[in-house]
């Protein structure tokens, strides 16, 4: 167990894992406690509008972010720092890509956490669309990265998994989108809030598709992150303190991953 999960950098990916899985299950158990939302599949984010869930929503989805983003650029060095000196195709065009696209995705996943549905609805779903969308790009970038660098610092079974996890979320991002789309279409104005879609209510069916999407398209992206335990478990972070510059230096246990 500890060979499979304290090496390295194997620990971040994990934590990303850990955060995310408790910003969705804690704002969850409270708010469906204390009647705020329904307790079959509501969005997300609805589980982090009201107080006291929305601070604990905030707090722990903003430290996933920053664990993601921690994440994503390690992966992005972890790709330079391997192939700069190898004749494979290391795709460095699609490596910054990725970190591009991961930064925005960790910035909406941000700006989810700190502007609830109910108070500033345009920049929420600004942010959820950035963290899903770009975080959705994300994934097959990074599944193209590394085809490109298999066999030999990733394995074949690898990034097999990994495009099928991307087209898993692609295929629940747009779901989510277009049923969520119809549902508002047919939602009655004149009815409570929406964290509280009943049966009863118009465009039911079309919403409990659009959060059971969200949902899988969630545990798509938090699947995706650990897939990169076993690569991470070959990076070490190293810090040196000079007169001026403090400076933090990653390095590769071993200049080729897989053979």
């Amino acid at each position: 167990m500890c060979a499979w999960f304290c090496i390295g950098l194997g620990w971040l990916p994990i934590l990303v894992g850990i955060f995310m899985g408790m910003s969705i299950f804690i704002p969850y158990a409270i708010s469906v406690s204390l009647g705020h939302v329904n307790a079959g599949f509501p969005y997300i984010s609805d589980t982090g509008t009201y107080i006291p869930e929305s601070c604990i929503f905030g707090q722990l989805l903003n430290m996933t972010a920053a664990l993601a983003f921690a994440t994503m650029y390690v992966r992005y060095k972890q790709v330079e720092e391997t192939t700069k000196d190898s004749v494979i195709p290391s795709g460095g065009r699609w490596n910054r890509l990725s970190l591009v696209l991961g930064s925005c995705a960790a910035l909406g996943m941000s700006l989810v956490a700190n502007f609830q549905e109910l108070n500033v609805i345009t920049v929420h779903l600004i942010g959820a669309t950035g963290c899903f969308g770009l975080g959705t790009l994300y994934c097959f970038v990074q599944t193209s990265v590394s085809y490109r660098t298999h066999p030999h610092f990733c394995t074949q079974t690898t990034y097999r998994v990994r495009g099928i996890l991307s087209v898993i979320a692609l295929a629940a991002f747009i779901s989510t989108m277009v049923f969520a789309s119809l549902a508002n279409a047919k939602w009655d104005a004149d009815l409570p809030d929406k964290t509280k879609w009943d049966k009863d209510h118009a465009g039911y069916t079309e919403h409990v598709v659009s959060t059971v999407s969200e949902w899988i398209l969630a545990f798509a992206f938090l699947s995706f992150f650990f897939t990169f335990i076993r690569e991470f478990q070959k990076v070490d972070l190293e810090a040196q303190l000079k007169p001026s510059t403090y400076f933090l230096l990653m390095g590769s246990g071993t200049s080729g991953m897989y053979s």
